[in-house]
């Protein structure tokens, strides 16, 4: 079967690989820049659709309807993992991104609380709920994608530049907004400037179009769909069949989410509002954070080929746990460089552990429900702790006065995710003297993707 060619033996399937990582890649790069876009206008968008005199209730309600987004994200998940499942992978990530796209596009139409009163609020919620809709497909269809489609030595590697890819969305999220907020005055940046990191979202959108509708189906979903051998109903056969599965991911995602969300979303509202810095400053640094994060994503994957998922992961959620009181103490009253060193040297364990659950969440799971499993894992999660995150520090803030409360939030997560990670007794291995290996449904230990 090709499946076991190599790309010595076959130069057109390397291509094939490395044409689908990169549209797997530019995908969750567009997802994550227009889901992510609004956590960092918050504080500029909060009193035009949300006036009132208290600027931290304001605040909270534009975090909680960025957090709105993420409760459609199961909902998203069940339709695009029964899509991805039963129709195609290919299908489900064409169709996620262009509704990414679409949800953007209504963003940067919004009228304000003044031109549109109540209706602007509303209309704020619907299109953050079409986003959050088409971003629960996106990384379960993504990651899915890339562990069919490369070979086995290098699931660690295919799958960091899917977290490459969402990372730089945030990044460039953040390099969008604070170009716009460089460029313009405060009173322009709230009448218009803001709509326009909403705008450059649609020439991303058009290329990874452009990509997708290149790539194949994985020869896994093919071969079984010759076969019929295709889930009728992936939702039920799912928790029918890997109800342990779908809370390993949930229980690894908590994790994964609050540390990561907490370094893309809620670290720059933290340095401005608790430790004082000027906005725009904190904007550039927190996008070059991001950026130096993303580029070691690939660095992540191959350790995660070379030693696996599990001691990778275990490594990133013990660092974080035990940094993130001591870092956040650092990021007030030292001065921004002290700052930004401290809140990098927490991001550290954010590539870890994004990359090493990457490719352990779908080999987690037979092909016929993979993507529904993933999904759905993951998309709870997120909802607990992901699109959460700044408006649970936030609250711990406001409610307790002590603003290293997020820090417990943190460390609480990290948790979870290591008491998850050590109900997973099969380690995840790669590398040239070892392949891939999972433990199947029914106990028996086979090559990862097969």
């Amino acid at each position: 079967m090709a499946s076991h060619e190599t790309s010595q033996d076959n130069p057109s399937l390397d291509r094939t690989r490395r044409r689908g990582v990169l549209a797997a890649a530019v995908g969750t790069i567009v997802e994550y820049y227009d889901l992510t876009v609004y956590a960092y206008l918050a504080v500029v968008v909060s009193p035009l659709f949300f006036p009132g005199d208290d600027p931290t209730a304001s605040l909270l309600a534009s975090l909680a309807v960025f957090a709105s987004a993420y409760l459609m994200r199961p909902i998203g998940g069940i339709y695009f993992g029964r899509l991805g499942d039963r129709r195609g992978r290919k299908r489900a990530l064409l169709v996620s991104v262009l509704l990414m796209g679409v949800g953007s596009l209504l963003m940067a139409l919004l009228p304000t609380y003044e031109t549109a009163g109540i209706l602007a609020p509303i209309l704020l919620v619907v299109a953050r709920l079409v986003q959050g809709f088409s971003a629960g497909g996106e990384l379960g269809g993504a990651l899915t994608y890339v562990y069919e489609t490369v070979g086995p030595k290098r699931k660690g590697l295919g799958a960091s530049f899917v977290a490459l890819g969402s990372n730089s969305g945030f990044a460039l999220a953040a390099i969008a907004v604070g170009t716009v907020s460089a460029l313009t005055t405060e009173p322009q940046m709230s009448s218009w400037g803001w709509r326009i990191p909403f705008l450059l979202g649609v020439p991303l959108l058009l290329f990874c179009l452009w990509t997708r509708t290149r790539i194949e189906e994985p020869e896994q979903f093919t071969d079984a769909a010759a076969k019929d051998d295709i889930a009728k109903a992936p939702l039920t056969e799912l928790l029918r069949t890997h109800p342990k599965q779908v809370l390993q991911v949930f229980g690894l995602g908590v994790a994964q989410n609050a540390t990561g969300y907490m370094v893309l979303t809620y670290m720059a509202i933290h340095l401005v509002r608790e430790g004082g810095f000027d906005r725009t400053a904190v904007t550039w640094t927190t996008a070059l954070i991001i950026v130096v994060i993303a580029l070691l994503m690939p660095v992540a994957g191959l350790l995660v080929d070379r030693f696996g998922s599990v001691p990778v992961a275990a490594v990133g959620l013990v660092g974080s746990g035990l940094l993130a009181y001591p870092m956040m103490s650092l990021m007030g009253g030292h001065g921004l460089g002290v700052a930004a060193l401290a809140f990098f040297v927490f991001a550290l364990g954010t590539p870890l552990i994004q990359v090493a659950t990457a490719p352990l969440f779908p080999s987690l799971f037979n092909s016929r429900v993979r993507l529904t499993g993933v999904a759905l894992g993951f998309n709870l999660a997120t909802i607990a702790t992901g699109g959460t995150a700044a408006y649970i520090a936030t609250w711990l803030i406001d409610r307790t006065g002590n603003s290293l409360s997020p820090a417990w939030f943190l460390a609480g997560s990290c948790l979870i995710g290591i008491v998850t990670l050590l109900s997973i007794r099969t380690v995840t291995y790669g590398g040239a003297r070892a392949a891939v290996r999972v433990e199947s449904p029914d106990g028996v230990h086979t090559p990862a993707g097969r």
